[in-house]
């Protein structure tokens, strides 16, 4: 580019911009100024107040109700027998009878077992003789007495001697009836290894006995309940094993101490089992129910939580919602009881709790969004 282009156009590029001053100083765009500050100014205000008008949140309310249902524990325990015993005979000695079978319910008293008792048969018929010469001998020093034809220490030896006859009989009774095995209460005998033959020593088992017209079953409740637990409290079992089997009993003894690890008490409770379906080791399924009182309730959908604990909304009468701190007391189907400043009918948020604030107006509806007055 020539010398005389470049200077033509910096002549040019000054005029412009001092043609731009002198209008700027002359106030050509001062109207357009002031036009586009009040538009600014207008709009302004008008988001101010839409800002402070701001719509009140759709909410969905259920009523505070009243729950009295108490307190339910499910537990497990295991069926034991109202009495069991394992036998074992009090004698040594080769097996000769085995009255029993299997399965077979026995009386109190009723012989099971025999051992070999010769030895003892005998023993107990020479002590019966000698008993038998004991009581003649003293009934005879006896009738002399009554003339005072005898001396009084031969009367004494007399009578001492009839009662060691006695006390050996005694004696070999005992031994005898130690050679049979019998049943000290009605049930049901179990299975048995032994056979006719058998030495055995009374270190050995010979069966075990349960008593199953009734059966008792342990189970242990949570710490909460141990207050409430009582001897005739009711329960209800069932049992995997037997569908559709229902059973009802009641606690018969409890523990004297709540387990400091577990945080369980421990109980025991009876039930009849007329028709003997319910086996010692079998699981049972318990169910008891502890009386209550009248407790708010509300949706588990109200519940919500954070750092300082579960909280719920409530609406007040003008329509605003406030945050309202309850302990949960209890969980059934869907409701919880709570301890709580609410009382019953209140109207408690159930839906629309993502846009809840301490004090906001809400409007509420149904759950298919109509309003809702009442």
């Amino acid at each position: 580019m020539s010398t005389t282009r470049q200077i033509a156009l910096s002549v040019l590029l000054l005029l412009v911009v001092a043609g731009g001053w002198f209008a700027y100083e002359r106030g050509w765009f001062a109207s357009n100024r002031g036009a586009q500050t009040a538009q600014s100014s207008a709009s302004g205000q008008s988001g101010a107040g839409r800002a402070g008008a701001a719509p009140a949140a759709s909410v969905v309310t259920a009523p505070v109700t009243t729950d009295n249902t108490g307190l339910n524990i499910t537990a497990v325990g295991t069926v034991a027998a109202a009495q069991e015993v394992t036998l074992y005979p009090e004698a040594n000695g080769f097996v000769t009878d085995i009255l029993f079978k299997a399965g077979m319910s026995v009386t109190a008293g009723q012989a099971l077992l025999h051992l070999d008792d010769a030895t003892q048969q005998v023993a107990v018929t020479i002590a019966q003789l000698a008993l038998d010469s004991a009581q003649a001998t003293a009934n005879r020093d006896d009738a002399l007495a009554k003339t005072n034809n005898i001396a009084p220490a031969v009367l004494e030896d007399a009578h001492n001697a009839l009662q060691t006859a006695q006390a050996n009989l005694k004696n070999a009774q005992i031994a005898l009836a130690q050679r049979t095995v019998a049943a000290p209460f009605s049930g049901v005998i179990g299975l048995t290894d032994l056979s006719v033959g058998d030495l055995i020593t009374s270190s050995r088992a010979i069966a075990t006995l349960d008593d199953m017209s009734t059966v008792k079953v342990t189970l242990s409740l949570p710490e909460r309940a141990s207050g409430l637990a009582a001897i005739g409290q009711k329960i209800t079992a069932s049992a995997t094993a037997l569908p559709g089997k229902t059973f009802d009993g009641a606690i018969s003894a409890i523990d004297s101490q709540v387990d400091p690890v577990a945080r369980t008490l421990n109980v025991q409770a009876t039930l009849p089992n007329g028709a003997a379906v319910l086996k010692p080791g079998m699981a049972l399924d318990v169910t008891m129910t502890f009386p209550g009182k009248p407790q708010p309730a509300v949706p588990s959908l109200a519940i919500q939580w954070d750092r300082n604990g579960s909280y719920i909304w409530r609406v007040a009468n003008d329509n605003t919602a406030h945050r309202v701190a309850i302990t949960i007391v209890s969980r059934i189907s869907g409701t919880v009881t709570v301890a709580g400043p609410i009382s019953v009918g209140d109207q408690i948020v159930t839906d629309g709790l993502q846009r809840m604030r301490e004090g906001i107006k809400v409007v509420r509806t149904d759950a298919a969004g109509n309003p809702v007055t009442s």
